[in-house]
């Protein structure tokens, strides 16, 4: 299976495309790499922004995975804006190209974004979608 890692080379994805790597999977990556490179040499991996992405990029990838969405609440409150082009803009957009290039799935990786702002508490994906603070 043909992967692409959006967003791959950061804290998550600098653990998650190994261990796909190791699994057997065929893992490229697209990532702005602000936090550097820290892949597997033999992991392809594009520096470039996101929203230049096309149709052409994406044939013949089955699944894409969205890292590339800016994490952590103070990021958010520094520029609500900016926050919101990243987390819902940009996979959105993905997303819909991904799918004129006929991509199959679309896993968009999140916690906060789409269970909502919990204290104390583990979510799974069985729990209710709230996207919003208390």
């Amino acid at each position: 299976m043909r992967l692409l890692v959006a967003g791959g080379a950061g804290y998550v994805g600098s653990r998650l495309v190994p261990a796909l790597v190791e699994r057997g999977y065929d893992v490229s990556v697209i990532d702005q790499l602000w936090f550097g490179n820290q892949l597997p040499p033999d992991v392809p991996v594009q520096q470039r922004e996101l929203f230049e992405v096309t149709e052409a990029d994406l044939k013949g990838f089955d699944q894409i995975i969205f890292l590339g969405g800016l994490s952590n609440d103070p990021m958010a409150e520094f520029s609500p804006s900016q926050n919101f082009v990243a987390n819902g803009a940009l996979p959105a957009y993905l997303a819909f190209i991904a799918k004129k290039a006929g991509v199959r799935r679309l896993i968009y990786a999140s916690s906060c974004s789409v269970y909502g702002y919990t204290e104390d508490q583990l979510y799974n994906e069985d729990d209710p979608v709230t996207c919003g603070y208390p």
